[in-house]
């Protein structure tokens, strides 16, 4: 009844009529503004900082340096972060100082009166370069540029290539993309009189951004509240702490008052963590039949001068395409490479978009050059429900078949005519797909979710979950399983704001899976909850509860039609006398996955999600200019819980997925970002934005919470190799890097014109 159906957001009022509260909207008394002095070089050594001038500036009520940090270093995974430059400074934007004043216009008049003093060091940033035994060093202490390698190996790679008919090798790579929220990142801090911190920031991942800003203070999680009012977009750029927070908690620390620091879209260009770049490798084994046997890759990614999420997401882009397909052997080596520039991290896709890029362009290449049909290759080989991967998944829901072939149906039908304006425009299509996870389980780590569901006396039901709503509709996905669950108007369910002071324990947003993990929680509360009311109303009703159901928030029995008891009647029953029944239940679900063990083996998702795209372009070849005109989009999703929100991740994923193949690049020269704003960074318009067609396929898996799965990155991994197949099925030619600009296919075409018109070499008798 609430499953499958286009339920509006149940938050969608108040961001449609501009009440909805975010950091920036709300108001805090005797607020101070903190503003952050940033490197404006690539790299050099910091000989001395003189903060007198601005600190003697009428207003200022603190300037802090490293030497007012703790001095303790942070990250997620490797903690190579200075809340503040201690002895140098390692990209431009880097955070070498920071003020706190009465008002903006002071603040940013301090850190002009911030003399800083430096002396600069050669910049490396090309990672194969930084790779080099003589490169200059980011972190000299660690004696090289490579922060983390994989070496990952399934079966006698080496016999199989030498027993392909085919063996193909090709290079592609891709590049540095931001992640463009609407709402800028920020954060407000205070310290309360009993010495704990209350910080209101929008983070994906609360609980593990308060152990990371615990880290950076040299302080226990628990003297620490994180609150997060609305979020206004993420895209992976908002899981983890920034240097910001450690410092908006010193200023406010340092002046007793609240300080509040939100980033300006110069600062967001200069310091949002980007999409990971890497070149990769590829190297494919093929039989005559189509029969894709084995794949070997060599990935060389660009960390940037921090690690952040960058060594998670090479994990990813080494492993999760050896299970799209049934390859009996793989084999690949990844090197993460501290560079001079802005540093990487998790974006959408998580690693999966560049190297499903690789791969899924890859096997349109090598199919043209044998003349195979590139789908039916797909469909070939591709991965069914019941197997086991070479990493051993174990797939159990998958649709990937049926989206593959819906998707090549429906972008065959319709097709315009593949030539236009006398030749001058070229038209072609291509399908691609992808395949990634419902969760992440980390070794032996939980991967898991916790929820509360309470009941009032009014018969109203609040639910409570650390999981984080970035606009993806996790608020109403909660209060739909809720409805159904427990047989109540949506209407009546109030999803209460993440504080983690009182929100059960959660991971966070990422690895596309709230709906599958998150959602699993909110389901088995409510079963509970829903156990408890029954027992109190078979005992005012007299009837045995395993007779009794709930629809509209009233309790009803199969044997008679006589009992009608509303739901409040029973929480008043419950609450307002000596029944004693709390009607509140906590649960914590962790899933039944493995994690990966000291060789990555491990089925460490509770589903993995499927989808295939097909894309239409026309591309005029006397510009280069390639245009999207059509895209059908097939996801498995396991089950709709809502019909709207998964139209809008199919839509939202295609048109950041073709702003980062056809038209965004952040570029540098010499370790410097050539654009610090909007102005200089291309973005897709409305103008761009193709008819995007989505097919849904229910796979109904056996884990998930009525049958879902995740759909938030998906949507976007298999749109650029899509459109990279299109526009060679257009116009002949074939980029390998990203992104695809005009310039890149002008040039192609006139190389491809120039070797065609070329006479043909005499043959010299001997």
């Amino acid at each position: 009844k609430n499953l499958g159906i286009k339920q509006v957001f149940v938050d969608a009022k108040e961001k449609v009529t501009g009440t909805a509260k975010y950091l920036d909207d709300m108001e805090f008394p005797r607020l101070l503004i903190g503003k952050i002095l940033r490197s404006p070089h690539p790299h050099a050594r910091i000989v001395c900082i003189d903060t007198s001038e601005a600190e003697a500036l009428p207003g200022v009520k603190a300037v802090i340096t490293a030497k007012d940090t703790p001095g303790c270093k942070f990250g997620m995974e490797i903690p190579d972060v200075d809340v503040l430059a201690v002895d140098k400074v390692r990209y431009v934007g880097d955070e070498v100082a920071a003020v706190a004043a009465e008002t903006e216009e002071i603040a940013e008049e301090a850190l002009k009166l911030i003399h800083v003093e430096y002396e600069l060091l050669p910049v490396v940033d090309d990672p194969v370069k930084a790779m080099e035994q003589d490169a200059p060093l980011v972190h000299e202490e660690l004696k090289s540029n490579v922060v983390k390698e994989y070496h990952i190996k399934r079966g006698d790679v080496e016999a199989d290539f030498a027993s392909c008919d085919y063996v193909f090798e090709h290079e592609f790579s891709t590049h540095r993309v931001s992640g463009l929220y609407l709402e800028p990142f920020g954060a407000v801090a205070w310290w309360e009189e009993n010495g704990r911190l209350t910080m209101w920031t929008g983070l994906q991942a609360m609980f593990q951004g308060r152990n990371e800003l615990a880290r950076a203070l040299n302080i226990d999680p628990s003297r620490i509240t994180m609150k997060s009012p609305f979020i206004g977009g993420a895209f992976g750029a908002k899981i983890w702490l920034r240097n910001f927070h450690p410092i908006v908690a010193i200023l406010a620390q340092k002046t007793g008052r609240l300080v509040k620091i939100v980033l300006t879209r110069e600062e967001e260009q200069l310091t949002t963590r980007p999409r990971v770049a890497p070149r990769m490798k590829v190297r494919l084994g093929m039989m005559k039949d189509g029969t894709m046997v084995c794949k070997q890759s060599e990935i060389i990614a660009d960390n940037g001068a921090y690690s952040w999420a960058a060594p998670k997401v090479l994990l990813n882009m080494a492993m999760r395409t050896d299970c799209l397909y049934r390859y009996k052997s793989s084999k690949v080596d990844a090197y993460l490479v501290y560079t001079n520039l802005i540093p990487t991290s998790g974006f959408r896709g998580y690693g999966n978009s560049q190297m499903h890029f690789a791969v899924e362009s890859f096997i349109d290449m090598c199919c043209r050059k044998i003349g195979l049909d590139p789908v039916e290759v797909r469909l070939k080989n591709c991965v069914h429900k019941g197997d086991e991967t070479l990493h051993k998944w174990k797939v159990k829901s998958c649709g990937l078949s049926e989206c593959i072939s819906m998707a090549r149906e429906a972008i065959e039908k319709d097709r315009k005519p593949a030539e236009d304006k006398g030749g001058r425009i070229k038209r072609g299509i291509g399908v691609a797909c992808m395949n990634h996870v419902s969760g992440n389980r980390g070794g032996t780590n939980f991967d898991g979710s916790s929820a509360m569901i309470r009941i009032h006396e009014d018969g109203k039901v609040f639910v409570f979950s650390g999981e984080a709503d970035m606009g993806q509709g996790a608020k109403t996905v909660f209060a739909q399983i809720t409805a159904e669950t427990l047989g109540v108007p949506i209407d009546t369910i109030t999803l209460m704001p993440i504080d983690t002071d009182t929100s059960p324990f959660c991971l966070g947003t990422y690895s596309s899976r709230v709906t599958t993990v998150g959602g699993k929680a909110v389901l088995l509360a409510s079963e509970k909850v829903r156990g408890q009311v029954l027992d109190l109303a078979a005992e005012m009703t007299g009837h045995p509860a395993e007779s009794l159901f709930i629809s509209d928030g009233v309790i009803h029995c199969r044997d008679s039609q006589e009992v009608a008891l509303p739901l409040k009647a029973v929480a008043r029953q419950a609450i307002r006398t000596k029944a004693g029944v709390p009607l509140t239940a906590y649960v914590t679900y962790d899933p039944p996955t493995e994690g990966a063990d000291a060789n990555y083996y491990g089925d460490y998702s509770s589903a993995y999600t499927y989808g295939a795209h097909g894309v239409e372009v026309e591309v005029d070849t006397v510009t280069g200019q390639a245009k999207v005109l059509r895209v059908v989009a097939a996801h498995d999703v396991g089950k709709v819980v809502n019909e709207l929100g998964v139209q809008g991740q199919i839509t939202g994923g295609v048109a950041q997925g073709i702003g980062w193949t056809l038209y965004e690049n952040m570029q540098f020269d010499k370790g410097k970002p050539l654009s610090t704003s909007l102005h200089g960074y291309t973005l897709m318009t409305i103008a761009d934005m193709p008819k995007v067609e989505s097919i849904v396929v229910e796979s109904n898996d056996p884990v998930g919470p009525y049958g879902a799965k995740g759909v938030g990155e998906p949507t976007l991994i298999p749109t650029a190799p899509a459109i990279a197949n299109a526009i060679e099925d257009a116009c002949g030619v074939r980029i390998t890097d990203l992104p695809i600009t005009p310039e890149k296919v002008y040039q192609a075409l006139k190389a491809m014109q120039a070797q065609s018109s070329a006479s043909p070499l005499p043959v010299v008798a001997e």
